[in-house]
Protein backbone atom coordinates (compact mmCIF):
# COMPACT_ATOMS: atom_id res chain seq x y z
CA UNK A 1 0.00 0.00 0.00
CA UNK A 2 2.89 2.03 0.98
CA UNK A 3 3.88 1.59 -2.47
CA UNK A 4 1.35 2.22 -4.08
CA UNK A 5 1.07 5.59 -2.11
CA UNK A 6 4.91 6.42 -3.21
CA UNK A 7 4.16 5.81 -6.55
CA UNK A 8 0.88 8.31 -6.73
CA UNK A 9 2.98 10.92 -5.07
CA UNK A 10 5.30 10.82 -7.88
CA UNK A 11 3.01 10.81 -10.98
CA UNK A 12 1.23 13.71 -9.65
CA UNK A 13 5.14 15.65 -9.03
CA UNK A 14 5.79 14.48 -12.55
CA UNK A 15 1.82 16.00 -13.91
CA UNK A 16 2.89 19.41 -12.09
CA UNK A 17 6.32 19.33 -13.32
CA UNK A 18 4.94 19.45 -17.06
CA UNK A 19 2.21 21.69 -16.46
CA UNK A 20 4.38 23.99 -15.31
CA UNK A 21 7.16 23.97 -17.78
CA UNK A 22 4.25 24.23 -20.51
CA UNK A 23 2.44 27.45 -18.68
CA UNK A 24 5.94 28.86 -18.46
CA UNK A 25 6.98 28.50 -21.87
CA UNK A 26 3.73 29.92 -23.04
CA UNK A 27 3.66 32.94 -20.51
CA UNK A 28 7.25 33.32 -22.43
CA UNK A 29 5.80 33.19 -25.53
CA UNK A 30 2.75 35.59 -24.35
CA UNK A 31 5.83 38.00 -22.83
CA UNK A 32 7.37 38.00 -26.42
CA UNK A 33 4.63 39.09 -28.57
CA UNK A 34 2.00 41.15 -26.04
CA UNK A 35 3.29 44.46 -27.47
CA UNK A 36 2.24 43.59 -31.15
CA UNK A 37 -1.03 41.87 -29.61
CA UNK A 38 -2.78 45.22 -27.64
CA UNK A 39 -1.91 46.92 -31.17
CA UNK A 40 -3.55 44.26 -33.40
CA UNK A 41 -6.55 44.46 -31.15
CA UNK A 42 -6.76 47.83 -30.84
CA UNK A 43 -6.38 48.48 -27.18
CA UNK A 44 -4.63 51.44 -28.06
CA UNK A 45 -6.13 53.19 -30.91
CA UNK A 46 -7.75 56.11 -28.84
CA UNK A 47 -6.66 59.26 -31.23
CA UNK A 48 -8.70 61.36 -32.96
CA UNK A 49 -8.55 61.83 -36.63
CA UNK A 50 -9.09 65.54 -37.51
CA UNK A 51 -11.85 66.45 -39.98
CA UNK A 52 -11.12 66.71 -43.69
CA UNK A 53 -12.19 69.95 -45.11
CA UNK A 54 -14.79 70.07 -47.14
CA UNK A 55 -14.66 70.78 -51.09
CA UNK A 56 -17.26 70.48 -54.35
CA UNK A 57 -17.27 68.95 -56.84
CA UNK A 58 -15.30 70.55 -58.81
CA UNK A 59 -12.59 70.26 -55.75
CA UNK A 60 -12.38 74.54 -54.66
CA UNK A 61 -13.29 74.84 -51.44
CA UNK A 62 -16.11 76.18 -50.04
CA UNK A 63 -16.95 78.55 -47.70
CA UNK A 64 -16.12 77.80 -44.17
CA UNK A 65 -15.44 78.83 -40.42
CA UNK A 66 -11.54 79.26 -40.90
CA UNK A 67 -10.70 80.14 -37.63
CA UNK A 68 -13.46 77.38 -36.17
CA UNK A 69 -12.04 74.73 -37.79
CA UNK A 70 -8.20 75.80 -37.03
CA UNK A 71 -9.15 75.90 -33.54
CA UNK A 72 -10.45 72.18 -33.69
CA UNK A 73 -7.45 70.99 -35.45
CA UNK A 74 -5.13 72.48 -32.78
CA UNK A 75 -7.43 70.83 -29.89
CA UNK A 76 -7.56 67.29 -31.53
CA UNK A 77 -3.73 67.89 -31.80
CA UNK A 78 -3.53 68.74 -27.68
CA UNK A 79 -5.40 65.38 -26.85
CA UNK A 80 -3.48 63.31 -29.20
CA UNK A 81 -0.39 64.84 -27.70
CA UNK A 82 -1.67 63.95 -24.46
CA UNK A 83 -2.86 60.62 -25.35
CA UNK A 84 1.05 59.70 -26.86
CA UNK A 85 2.45 60.41 -23.05
CA UNK A 86 -0.39 58.60 -21.47
CA UNK A 87 -0.39 55.15 -19.38
CA UNK A 88 -3.25 53.31 -20.35
CA UNK A 89 -4.98 50.77 -17.67
CA UNK A 90 -6.23 47.22 -19.72
CA UNK A 91 -8.05 44.71 -17.50
CA UNK A 92 -7.21 41.33 -18.25
CA UNK A 93 -9.56 38.36 -17.67
CA UNK A 94 -8.44 36.43 -15.28
CA UNK A 95 -7.89 33.05 -17.11
CA UNK A 96 -6.50 31.50 -19.76
CA UNK A 97 -9.85 29.34 -21.45
CA UNK A 98 -9.63 26.89 -23.35
CA UNK A 99 -10.81 27.29 -26.54
CA UNK A 100 -13.46 23.73 -26.88
CA UNK A 101 -16.14 25.21 -25.85
CA UNK A 102 -16.54 28.36 -28.10
CA UNK A 103 -17.89 27.12 -30.88
CA UNK A 104 -15.90 28.04 -33.36
CA UNK A 105 -16.06 28.09 -37.40
CA UNK A 106 -13.35 25.84 -37.51
CA UNK A 107 -14.15 25.50 -41.22
CA UNK A 108 -13.65 29.36 -41.53
CA UNK A 109 -10.82 29.61 -39.34
CA UNK A 110 -8.74 26.71 -42.01
CA UNK A 111 -9.75 28.40 -45.20
CA UNK A 112 -7.79 31.41 -43.96
CA UNK A 113 -4.94 30.18 -42.34
CA UNK A 114 -1.78 31.24 -44.81
CA UNK A 115 0.16 27.67 -44.01
CA UNK A 116 -0.34 24.63 -43.88
CA UNK A 117 1.81 24.52 -41.18
CA UNK A 118 -1.17 25.61 -38.44
CA UNK A 119 -3.30 22.78 -39.39
CA UNK A 120 -1.78 20.46 -36.47
CA UNK A 121 -2.35 23.84 -34.04
CA UNK A 122 -5.91 24.29 -35.36
CA UNK A 123 -6.99 20.51 -34.67
CA UNK A 124 -5.90 20.60 -30.94
CA UNK A 125 -8.10 23.29 -30.58
CA UNK A 126 -10.35 20.72 -29.83
CA UNK A 127 -8.70 18.82 -27.42
CA UNK A 128 -10.35 18.27 -24.01
CA UNK A 129 -6.90 17.49 -22.50
CA UNK A 130 -5.52 20.91 -22.46
CA UNK A 131 -7.11 22.77 -20.15
CA UNK A 132 -7.71 26.55 -18.67
CA UNK A 133 -5.12 27.93 -16.30
CA UNK A 134 -4.81 30.78 -14.60
CA UNK A 135 -2.95 34.07 -15.88
CA UNK A 136 -0.50 35.54 -13.77
CA UNK A 137 0.46 39.06 -14.62
CA UNK A 138 3.39 39.39 -13.12
CA UNK A 139 5.02 37.33 -15.81
CA UNK A 140 3.96 39.90 -18.52
CA UNK A 141 6.73 42.41 -17.96
CA UNK A 142 5.57 46.04 -17.21
CA UNK A 143 4.88 48.01 -20.82
CA UNK A 144 5.77 51.96 -20.56
CA UNK A 145 1.97 52.50 -22.69
CA UNK A 146 -0.25 50.56 -20.48
CA UNK A 147 -0.77 48.69 -16.97
CA UNK A 148 -2.17 45.23 -17.09
CA UNK A 149 -4.83 44.31 -14.56
CA UNK A 150 -7.10 41.48 -13.69
CA UNK A 151 -10.56 42.06 -14.92
CA UNK A 152 -11.85 41.00 -11.66
CA UNK A 153 -10.32 44.14 -9.44
CA UNK A 154 -12.93 46.44 -11.95
CA UNK A 155 -16.77 46.47 -11.11
CA UNK A 156 -18.88 43.63 -12.27
CA UNK A 157 -20.97 43.92 -15.26
CA UNK A 158 -21.68 46.99 -17.04
CA UNK A 159 -20.40 48.82 -13.88
CA UNK A 160 -16.97 48.57 -15.40
CA UNK A 161 -17.54 51.08 -18.42
CA UNK A 162 -18.25 54.06 -15.92
CA UNK A 163 -14.95 55.09 -16.79
CA UNK A 164 -15.72 58.98 -15.04
CA UNK A 165 -14.90 56.67 -11.88
CA UNK A 166 -11.15 55.88 -12.25
CA UNK A 167 -8.36 58.34 -11.60
CA UNK A 168 -6.35 56.43 -14.42
CA UNK A 169 -7.83 56.17 -18.75
CA UNK A 170 -9.00 52.66 -19.01
CA UNK A 171 -8.39 51.13 -22.49
CA UNK A 172 -10.98 47.98 -22.49
CA UNK A 173 -10.92 44.20 -21.54
CA UNK A 174 -8.84 42.05 -23.11
CA UNK A 175 -9.47 37.68 -23.15
CA UNK A 176 -6.83 35.58 -24.26
CA UNK A 177 -7.48 31.64 -24.72
CA UNK A 178 -4.39 28.84 -24.06
CA UNK A 179 -1.94 28.70 -27.48
CA UNK A 180 -2.31 26.01 -29.02
CA UNK A 181 1.09 24.97 -30.91
CA UNK A 182 2.28 22.35 -33.05
CA UNK A 183 4.49 19.54 -31.89
CA UNK A 184 7.74 21.17 -32.87
CA UNK A 185 6.16 24.55 -31.12
CA UNK A 186 7.08 26.34 -34.02
CA UNK A 187 3.70 27.87 -34.90
CA UNK A 188 0.61 28.37 -32.70
CA UNK A 189 -2.55 29.74 -32.35
CA UNK A 190 -5.14 31.44 -29.42
CA UNK A 191 -8.09 32.90 -29.35
CA UNK A 192 -8.49 37.06 -28.34
CA UNK A 193 -11.11 39.52 -28.11
CA UNK A 194 -10.79 42.81 -27.21
CA UNK A 195 -13.80 45.12 -25.73
CA UNK A 196 -13.49 48.88 -25.45
CA UNK A 197 -16.93 49.48 -24.60
CA UNK A 198 -20.85 48.06 -24.37
CA UNK A 199 -20.76 47.66 -27.73
CA UNK A 200 -17.61 48.41 -29.22
CA UNK A 201 -14.70 45.50 -29.72
CA UNK A 202 -13.41 42.83 -31.81
CA UNK A 203 -12.59 38.98 -31.96
CA UNK A 204 -9.98 37.28 -33.80
CA UNK A 205 -7.91 34.02 -33.77
CA UNK A 206 -4.55 35.19 -33.79
CA UNK A 207 -1.69 33.13 -35.52
CA UNK A 208 1.72 33.45 -34.64
CA UNK A 209 5.59 31.48 -36.09
CA UNK A 210 8.72 31.37 -34.51
CA UNK A 211 11.04 32.70 -36.59
CA UNK A 212 15.01 32.90 -35.16
CA UNK A 213 14.27 32.08 -31.96
CA UNK A 214 11.58 34.91 -31.68
CA UNK A 215 7.63 34.63 -31.73
CA UNK A 216 6.04 37.04 -33.80
CA UNK A 217 2.07 37.47 -34.64
CA UNK A 218 1.90 36.51 -38.29
CA UNK A 219 -1.86 36.93 -39.09
CA UNK A 220 -4.96 38.04 -37.32
CA UNK A 221 -8.45 35.77 -38.42
CA UNK A 222 -10.87 38.63 -37.97
CA UNK A 223 -14.05 36.46 -36.20
CA UNK A 224 -16.50 39.32 -35.34
CA UNK A 225 -16.83 43.40 -34.79
CA UNK A 226 -19.11 45.12 -32.75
Amino acid sequence: MKKYFMLIVLLIGVLSCRIDKAGSYEMKVFNEIFDNLVEEMGALSSFEIPPPIPFLDNNNPIAYDTVGYDKKIVEIERKNRKMRDTTFVIAVFDTLFTCDNLNLDVEYIGKQLIEPDYTEALNSMNKQSIQSRPLDLSEIENRKRFILKHSSEFPEGFKIWERENYNFLFSGILRMSRIYFDKEKRVGLFYCSYACGRLCGEEAIICIRKINDKWIIEKNILLGVS
